[in-house]
């Protein structure tokens, strides 16, 4: 019996290359970097980051990575270079991408387009998460064609269950004789883009967070952080705790699986030492209260955290939604009760407590009010009750 070993395939690597300098703006060099053998990780040395110098791997080195199959290549579109990486994960808008050249992802099901940016967008390039897809053009990458990772059949039969792809699709993957390799999708030219021709989804996550900003600088204008003041010379234990209070036992400062949401790399999340979780799909950051709305699920990842910053000072996955929202503070208060990280006869926050007023329809607070005292009880007897 012969047993097939897949291998990286240089010659797809050559023909990716060969169109992308085609149409490449003047100077452009492609920022190439070593991926793990069978993996969509980085794999650089221990101690260095794929952005930096060390971790570069110029058009040959790249090549003859794939054809001594030492592993796999990424491409990155840089900070300041016009390369923009659209990865689509959500077929239903395919139809809305500008005709480009197109990569094949390893699962058959899911493509990254490619483009360059208009000369004269000054939005692009930007970094822009969302469930449908991403935008990645800012020090964020794709892995390039040529590279093999491994698309086994119960990863589709895991997307079958969540509803990403049909029964159907899946036949058809496991039938596709390029399944796990990253391919050419087609023969297009590389062609420019502007910010207002991306996919509805990724215009109207720019407008949601740009709408979100201007809210929160007038919450700055009333307070400086969205603790809510004492009550009785006492607060609750939730503003107490730490990240590594709220997260099960990690490797600090070590890429590991995100404990809330799904990855394909395994690679998608880590603790800093500083009392910070960091989310890599959706490139935000995530203190202790953020991480425990996402895990009540009121929020999602990208919606609770803080979105990363670059160096041009540009926001990649925008504001985080909890400041300012009063459920949020009350979900995850709740949550660390369920968890048992704060105690059982923990006070509610203020905020939990005007968020239950205003969703039950009892009364409506100024921040900071004190709740009558009818409705105080109410609200209390509530929580009590339902939650």
């Amino acid at each position: 019996m012969v047993i097939f070993i897949p291998s990286t395939d240089p010659e797809e690597l050559k023909k990716f290359l060969g169109k992308l300098m085609d149409s490449a703006p003047k100077g452009y060099t492609p920022w190439l970097f070593p991926v793990q053998k069978n993996s969509k990780a980085p794999g650089v040395g221990k101690g260095v980051s794929w952005k930096e110098s060390e971790g570069f791997l110029n058009q040959r080195q790249a090549i003859r990575r794939l054809e001594h199959n030492q592993g796999n290549v990424g491409i990155s579109g840089r900070r300041d270079d016009r390369l923009i990486l659209v990865d689509i994960d959500d077929s239903s808008i395919e139809d809305e991408l500008k005709p480009t050249l197109k990569i094949r992802s390893r699962s058959r099901t899911g493509t990254h387009a490619i483009y360059w940016a208009h000369p004269e967008d000054e939005k692009l390039p930007c970094n822009i998460p969302t469930d449908k897809g991403e935008v990645r053009s800012s020090d964020q990458y794709v892995v390039a064609p040529g590279s093999y990772v491994p698309c086994r059949k119960t990863e589709l039969e895991g997307k079958v269950e969540e509803g990403e792809i049909t029964e159907k699709q899946k036949e058809m993957v496991m039938n596709d004789p390029k399944r796990g390799y990253y391919t050419l999708d087609n023969d297009k030219e590389i062609t420019t883009i502007k910010f207002e021709e991306l996919p509805k989804v990724f215009r109207k996550k720019i407008k949601k967070d740009e709408k979100k900003r201007k809210e929160i600088e007038e919450l700055k204008k009333k307070r400086k952080t969205f603790e809510p003041k004492k009550s009785n010379n006492e607060h609750s234990a939730l503003f107490d705790l730490d990240i590594k209070d709220v997260i099960p036992v990690y490797d600090f400062n070590k890429r590991n699986p995100h404990p809330l949401h799904n990855s394909d790399t395994g690679k998608n999340f880590s603790v800093s030492d500083k009392g910070v979780a960091h989310c890599w799909r959706h490139l935000v950051s995530l203190n202790a209260i953020q991480y425990l709305v996402v895990e009540s699920g009121y929020m999602s990842c990208e919606e609770a955290g803080t979105g990363h910053n670059n160096s041009q000072g540009r926001r990649d996955a925008g504001p985080s939604y909890i400041i300012g929202d009063d459920g949020a503070i009350f979900h995850a208060w709740r949550q660390a009760k369920i968890n048992g990280q704060i105690p059982k006869e923990d006070p509610v926050p203020v905020r939990g407590m005007h968020y239950i007023a205003r969703k039950h329809d009892l009364y409506n607070p100024k921040e900071g009010e004190k709740l009558p005292w009818g409705v105080y009880n109410k609200v209390l007897k509530i929580i009590e009750e339902e939650y």
